[in-house]
């Protein structure tokens, strides 16, 4: 497998428990992807008043995020413009952030949304770290007739071909001709990428069907002791997106505390190994 050299996780912190453990997230990501880890500590969607100066909290963290893999801490004043711009000049492949329900929470669902919005990375919103660390033994990949599937499907794979993680592919069963051909398509696809990338993956139909497969996803992921759901954003909003927010905005800071990596569809696919 030839896999792409000198790679980067980004962690965001501001210090908080949730931003804390956005950073044990990214070091074990960093870890499982034989990366780097930048940690990000004055990220502000408006410019900050004074830098954030660590806490005995998150100098307890970064003393344990040293000890699994090389870590740079930016102290660098960012917005998100200027962020994405630094992200983009090297081979960063993943941003962690920490949401919380909190209204006065850095990253909120509302504000994590608008940070995931322009992203060109993929985007791992975390909650609390689980004790002993987190595992990414199973990952869910839930497949929508109505949704694209390639982004994801790859980055599902990614963890499969690092770390032999098992990849549970969730889908409804449907019965109407135009559901199961779209159905059939989206596996054949990711069935012959898998195919070509030798990744193993486990299929589940979901009986009765789900309404929302990544909601089902969130709220069963206990059936597949799964450390992380992959799942798209939403490209073009509907009137009753507008009004009571996409689908992915449920999924942020989930009570099952399960990850969730955010992809953004790309005109150009990104590809981490081969």
């Amino acid at each position: 497998m030839e896999r792409k050299k000198n790679t980067n996780v980004i962690a965001i912190t501001d210090h908080s428990p949730v931003g804390n453990a956005a950073i044990m997230y990214g070091a074990s990501l960093a870890r499982f992807f034989e990366s780097s880890l930048t940690i990000v500590t004055n990220f502000s969607f408006e410019p900050l008043l004074q830098p954030r100066l660590g806490n005995g909290d998150f100098l307890a963290v970064l003393q344990q995020a040293q000890s699994m893999v090389d870590v740079t801490v930016n102290e660098t004043p960012f917005q998100p413009e200027g962020l994405n711009a630094m992200a983009e000049s090297a081979n960063h492949i993943m941003y962690v952030i920490g949401v919380s329900r909190s209204s006065s929470a850095q990253f909120n669902p509302s504000r994590a949304l608008q940070f995931i919005a322009p992203s060109r990375l993929p985007v791992m919103a975390v909650g609390e770290a689980p004790v002993g660390g987190p595992q990414w033994q199973n990952i869910l990949l839930s497949v929508d007739v109505d949704l694209p599937a390639k982004e994801k499907a790859l980055w599902a794979g990614y963890f499969n071909r690092y770390g032999n993680s098992n990849i549970h592919i969730l889908h409804n069963e449907y019965h109407d001709s135009i559901s199961k051909d779209k159905l059939s398509d989206l596996m054949d696809f990711i069935n012959k990428l898998y195919e070509n990338l030798e990744i193993q993956a486990i299929p589940h139909i979901i009986t009765p069907k789900a309404y929302n497969l990544d909601q089902y996803a969130v709220e069963h992921a206990d059936d597949y002791q799964a450390a992380a759901l992959v799942v798209m954003t939403t490209t073009h909003k509907t009137f009753i997106d507008r009004i009571f927010g996409t689908r992915e905005k449920q999924l942020l800071a989930n009570p099952q505390n399960l990850p969730v990596l955010f992809i953004n569809e790309r005109d150009d696919l990104f590809v981490l190994c081969t």
